[in-house]
């Protein structure tokens, strides 16, 4: 494989671009390469060709854990056949998620009706379980050990998903987000969020973002896609684009998600330009994007809120 890249952004920290659906910078994986080596998300089955061969070249023979972030294939698809590459690795997932990496059939169905079988066979990979026995339970207040009194300090943070988590370095001060601030890529550098449902919770995510600036970190590790170093702007952004998403959609009414999905898109695109970003940024992120999915996730919570 090629094209492979790990680089190093802090004391022992690499971030390893896992090439996700065969492109680069769609996935960012971050290694602590420690006394206790520890990997920050695996991604799907489909990337961990390039994961590993990036570890293989790091040097890393095996871990003491890797940890997601949440339970969504995108961040954790590959985690039962990342336990067998690592035999000794313990897989770190917070008490919501930890059942479904055990019997992921549920979460494998669910993927199936938003993704379709074929897409997401071809492009995310099959999911495999994770024997009971190497399930490390992790929530809010709990560490991952680095080793030399290092760990990585677990934050819950529900609003994407109620099985969300971040984790911050005790060192560096680095967090590694997951989905909890949205996505942002590097060729861009804008912040759009990410709305999936079941779980999508704005309130409960605004909520989490604040008490995340309240920890002051040194930079925010995106999983999609990298580190950023502007932590207020970052976080303000986060905040202010999700209440404008929910505002939008909120307005489309009697039609379907598909439809839905196409008129947040068209929304979005107009704002951007408004913003003066780039045209070539703007359609990068529509074609990441599955609107009809965000546009879902946002109704449902909308729905709930009548109820």
């Amino acid at each position: 494989m090629t094209d492979i890249r790990a680089v190093e952004i802090g004391d022992h920290v690499y971030a390893i671009d896992a090439w996700m659906e065969g492109r680069s910078e769609r996935l960012a994986c971050y290694l602590f390469d420690t006394p206790e080596r520890v990997l920050v998300e695996v991604g799907p089955s489909a990337t961990l060709g390039h994961l590993i061969e990036a570890l293989d070249e790091l040097g890393v023979d095996d871990l003491a854990a890797f940890v997601v972030t949440h339970i969504h294939l995108d961040h954790a698809g590959g985690a039962g056949q990342m336990a067998k590459r690592y035999p000794n690795a313990k897989v770190g997932v917070h008490s919501r998620g930890a059942r479904h990496l055990v019997h992921p059939e549920r979460l494998w169905t669910s993927a199936i009706q938003v993704f379709g079988e074929e897409w997401l066979t071809s492009e995310w990979g099959p999911m495999e379980p994770v024997d009971s026995e190497r399930i490390m339970v992790l929530d809010e207040g709990d560490r991952v050990p680095l080793g030399n009194g290092r760990y990585l300090d677990v934050m819950y943070t529900p609003g994407h998903a109620k099985h969300h988590v971040v984790y911050q370095d005790s060192d560096g001060g680095g967090m590694f987000v997951g989905d909890a601030l949205g996505l942002c890529y590097p060729h861009g550098h804008f912040v759009q969020p990410v709305t999936p449902p079941p779980d999508f919770d704005p309130d409960a995510q605004i909520a989490q973002m604040r008490r995340m600036a309240q920890r002051r970190p040194t930079f925010l590790g995106f999983a999609h896609f990298g580190p950023r170093y502007d932590i207020e702007t970052t976080l303000n952004e986060a905040e202010e684009r999700l209440r404008e998403w929910v505002e939008a959609v909120s307005t489309f009414s009697g039609m379907s998600d598909e439809a839905a999905g196409e008129a947040l898109r068209v929304w979005t695109a107009e704002k951007y330009r408004a913003f003066g970003y780039p045209e070539d940024a703007i359609a990068s992120y529509a074609e990441k994007t599955n609107w009809p999915m965000q546009a879902a996730g946002i109704r449902r919570w909308l729905a709930a809120q009548e109820d």
